[in-house]
């Protein structure tokens, strides 16, 4: 996007290749993945997570002004307790086995050297997704749970559909997975369009967007939908996401799985929270079975979404983030989730964080290390600098001293071209192959002497020096006496440019000895947090364990030190996030509408003034 919105802002500050700007907002990690064809792995480069957001966000809100349906305040229909109405099925005893087997394939590949073609982190979260809406998806011999989540979907669906009869209101019923039967059989959409049908729902009222396999078809389902003719509709987020207008009698939308990305949960209940909906008030449904994948997933998704929310309207101050499309759960929140057991997460959390204080800390020594070579040597750096400048101005102030194009050869003062033909015969006097580099002065040209710097299987290099020494390398085809008088013209007349060129590293080189100054030294910000949370962490991980270590302090119980984390966990963050100022400074950039606005404002102004 900035690439085709702000291409000079990303050149003005050297970003305009994407190698550039992956470097400065992005952490790029190498993976191994199967091939499309199955059959090989090929490596996969990808954002592991952002940084320097504060930045990126500036430079986002240079070009773009966000607005989102909360600002606007569009008029939609109200949401049914204010929020997503989360359904939560306990998990059957067959749920459990099967999850545990999840955890002991994990095990396998953390533990032995498993091929990824056979299995991988992805396909055991697939699997864990599926066993979250029944286990029948995993395995053939497992029986239908009075309990799971499709019998508590439709339930809901059709206690809605004979509450809404009068209006005729519709249902969406959104599932990416389950759409086609399984080797044995079991299809989550063909058993919940028949037990919808043994609930009075007649067949006529529920469609599958699958079976709209072309546009006119797709039209023809979206017009009985919004006629109230079709009041039951199932998809997935793909075939039922973006271009789907069927809000007019929407009453109720159900999540029967989570999605990957927030993006895909905004384009779900984006179907019904939108104008055009004739109902004052309507449902929307999230089932989850407790203690499976999807219910993690929801957690996850909800935390991306409030960042993701942050970050574009520019109230998150966090420098980094991790990236929202990783579409695996890691070993630690498999054997959680499985678990059931909540402490076992915020185990696998303070784990996590301890890993990132411990990344911080190296970071800080490193950058001590850093800052006490670059006090020992800027100062060098400084000295050698300031001379250069005043070496450097002090010719510039003879050349302008002199006349231009006044040349001294000898004792005798020579035209530009007089001098041409003068030094021709000298040029040609001088050795074509020299053994070691030598220097021959040829003579003054605006008060600075000049000559030549003659070396082995190297072209000359023409030199200009008064209380500085500049040199530049003549090109391999010219050497003759007009080459070398160009070169000193271009050389005397450059000494302003130089002189700033200096001056801007000077201050640079003098702002980071003031910056290290002040950072050496420093002690550690989160030392003393680092430590009590390993404490908390080895304490609680002795507690879950069945053998708790007889050094420990004497217990407390595995609730409370869950919580002692999670309540030093969010301390820690909010001591981490800087105050910020309501109102922005005059250097932020300002939104496009608000230029726009106030610009319009001004010549309304004017006119009527």
């Amino acid at each position: 996007m900035q690439r085709f919105l702000d291409p000079e802002g990303l050149r003005q500050r050297g970003l305009d290749h994407f190698d550039a700007w992956a470097a400065t907002f992005g952490e790029v990690i190498d993976t191994m993945e199967i091939s499309p064809d199955g059959a090989s792995l090929r490596p996969r480069s990808r954002f592991a997570r952002f940084t320097n957001l504060p930045e990126l966000q500036q430079m986002f809100r240079a070009f773009a002004d966000v607005q989102t349906a909360e600002m606007l305040d569009l008029p939609r229909p109200r949401l049914e307790t204010g929020k997503p109405i989360v359904v939560a099925c306990p998990m059957s005893k067959e749920q459990h086995e099967l999850q545990q087997k999840l955890v002991e394939r994990y095990e396998r590949l953390r533990s032995q050297k498993v091929d990824p073609r056979e299995d991988n982190a992805l396909n055991i979260t697939t699997d864990g997704r599926k066993l979250a809406i029944d286990a029948r998806m995993l395995s053939a011999t497992a029986s239908d749970s009075l309990e799971s989540k499709v019998n508590a979907l439709v339930g809901n669906v059709a206690a809605i559909w004979t509450r809404t009869a009068a209006s005729r209101g519709t249902q969406m019923i959104f599932c990416d997975l389950g759409v086609h039967p399984t080797p044995w059989g079991y299809s989550a959409y063909d058993e919940i369009i028949g037990k919808l049908i043994a609930s009075g729902v007649p067949r006529e009222q529920i469609a599958a967007m699958g079976d709209a396999d072309s546009d006119a078809k797709k039209q023809s389902l979206f017009e009985k939908v919004r006629n109230g003719q079709v009041r039951v509709l199932l998809g997935s987020t793909q075939k039922m996401g973006t271009g789907t207008n069927v809000q007019k009698r929407l009453a109720a939308l159900h999540h029967l799985d989570a999605p990957w990305k927030p993006a895909e949960v905004e384009q779900r209940e984006g179907r019904i929270l939108r104008q055009g909906n004739e109902n004052e008030e309507v449902s929307i449904y999230r089932y989850v079975t407790e203690g499976s994948f999807d219910a993690y997933m929801w957690q996850a998704l909800e935390t991306k979404a409030r960042f993701i929310a942050q970050v574009i309207t520019g109230s998150n101050t966090a420098r980094r983030a991790e990236d929202i499309g990783g579409q695996e759960l890691s070993y630690a929140e498999v054997k959680a989730i499985a678990s059931g057991n909540p402490a076992v997460l915020t185990l696998a959390e303070a784990d996590a964080e301890l890993q990132r204080l411990a990344m911080l800390k190296k970071s800080h020594l490193d950058e001590q290390y850093i800052a006490r070579r670059s006090v020992r040597n800027l100062p060098a750096t400084i000295a050698s600098l300031s001379e250069s400048l005043a070496n450097l101005s002090s010719d510039e102030a003879t050349v302008s001293t002199h006349a231009e194009g006044s040349i001294t050869i000898g004792d005798r003062i020579f035209s530009r071209l007089d001098a041409t033909g003068v030094l021709a015969p000298r040029l040609e006097s001088l050795l074509r192959n020299v053994r070691e580099r030598q220097r021959v002065q040829l003579g003054i040209y605006r008060g600075l002497h000049f000559g030549v710097v003659l070396q082995p299987q190297f072209t000359p290099e023409v030199y200009l020096q008064g209380a500085s020494f500049r040199q530049c390398m003549l090109s391999r085809e010219n050497h003759g006496p007009r080459a070398i008088l160009n070169a000193v013209e271009r050389l005397a007349n450059e000494f302003s440019s130089e002189c700033a060129r200096v001056r801007q590293e000077l201050a640079i080189a003098e702002s980071q000895l003031r910056d290290y100054q002040a950072r050496l030294g420093k002690p550690f910000l989160h030392d003393a947090v680092l430590l009590e949370l390993a404490t908390l962490r080895d304490r609680l991980k002795a507690c879950l364990s069945t053998k708790p270590e007889p050094e420990m302090e004497p217990p407390l119980s595995v609730s409370d030190l869950a919580e002692q984390i999670k309540a030093l966990k969010s301390a820690q963050a909010s001591e981490s996030v800087p105050p910020r100022i309501k109102k922005r400074g005059g250097s932020a950039e300002e939104p496009v509408t608000s230029r726009i606005r106030r610009r319009m404002e001004a010549v309304l102004t004017t006119e009527f003034s």
